[in-house]
């Protein structure tokens, strides 16, 4: 859901409005977006895919990290999101003793609610192609269905059993066992 549309907010605006609110407050090409507290649902989907995710990317000298704030910039080095996606996985980071990540992550996983199917599908998907997202997964608890999209060829796919990673080879969620 779109606070406000078109409407430039300072970084220190962001802050003080997630300071004031329970909700989950993103910034997307310069248009606030607030969502409800994820459900108890939504929570342990995120859990067991970061799970997986995690013990993956574990001693290949990558980085999963679950709800933290990523600045995206475009190839122009502009600052187009301020985004707390539910997974990110950094094949590249820095120091995450910060209050946001500026490096980009290599994978993104949201899980969509009802409330924010257009803004996962269409806005976040766009976002993160142009700030040089590789991989994107969108998991849909309603429909029991992992879309996966690999921005480095616009291929897409829609997994009803198990999704597989297009960048890493192994990488692979059981539906069946997410959603149990």
């Amino acid at each position: 859901m779109s606070l406000a549309d078109n409407r430039l907010i300072s970084y220190e605006d962001l802050l003080k409005l997630r300071e004031d609110t329970d909700d989950k407050v993103e910034l997307i090409d310069s248009v606030v977006y607030m969502t409800p507290a994820p459900t108890p649902l939504h929570q342990k989907i995120c859990f067991k895919a970061a799970q997986i995710m995690d013990g993956f990317v574990a001693g290949k000298g990558y980085q999963m990290l679950q709800g933290v704030n990523v600045r995206l910039y475009d190839e122009q080095k502009r600052k187009i999101g301020d985004v707390i996606p539910d997974i990110s996985v950094f094949c590249q980071y820095e120091d995450l003793n910060v209050t946001f990540i500026d490096d980009i992550p290599t994978i993104i996983v949201e899980i969509v609610s009802p409330s924010t199917v257009y803004t996962d599908n269409i806005k976040k998907a766009d976002l993160y192609k142009r700030a040089g997202v590789k991989e994107y997964w969108i998991i849909d608890p309603k429909s029991k269905l992992i879309t996966v999209w690999n921005f480095n060829t616009d291929e897409q796919m829609i997994y009803s059993e198990i999704a597989h990673s297009y960048l890493f080879e192994g990488l692979n969620i059981e539906l069946e066992n997410l959603f149990t």
